[in-house]
């Protein structure tokens, strides 16, 4: 038996901007639980560690595209911060930090294979759509502006 703590509503997933940060662009997106959009401090606060993070983006010996996507997503305990990049022509990798109320600063979540929530999901599946459409199909002429043109708006 699965016993849930409340049931499933849908939350607003919102487009914020298209971030330009040493030499990559990022698409950052907003999850409430409690609001429209999330709220400033946190996106500032992801936004303030992002150097850290994006080194990640050497742990391969692969390609990537200076091409990633942050989800920052309130929950009722705090805030999480997803940020992904395209490497290798098409996989994603993806690092979940937390920052639980009461606490200053974000955390890696990730390191024993947490991945993302349902609402999250919704964002991964948009943007894996809109790399194949725009990049994989398109491999001879990719079109990185029509893939950062493409964003998700949707309450879901």
């Amino acid at each position: 038996m699965i016993n849930l703590k409340a049931p499933y509503q849908p939350r607003p997933i919102r487009f914020l901007e298209l971030f330009e940060f040493q030499g990559w662009t990022i698409k950052i997106y907003s999850i409430s639980i409690f609001n429209e959009f999330v709220g400033e401090h946190n996106v500032d606060l992801a936004k303030q560690n992002l150097s850290e993070w994006l080194k990640k983006s050497t742990a391969y010996q692969l390609e990537t595209y200076q091409l990633a996507t942050l989800i920052i997503h309130e929950y009722r305990d705090g805030c999480f911060a997803i940020i992904n990049w395209w490497t290798d022509e098409n996989m994603l990798q993806n690092f979940v930090y937390l920052r639980r109320n009461g606490e200053t600063e974000f955390h890696l979540f990730s390191g024993e294979g947490i991945t993302t929530c349902v609402w999250e999901m919704a964002v991964l599946w948009h943007e894996r759509n809109a790399w194949v459409k725009h990049i994989l199909t398109q491999y001879d002429r990719p079109n990185v502006e029509g893939y950062l043109a493409e964003q998700l708006n949707e309450t879901i």
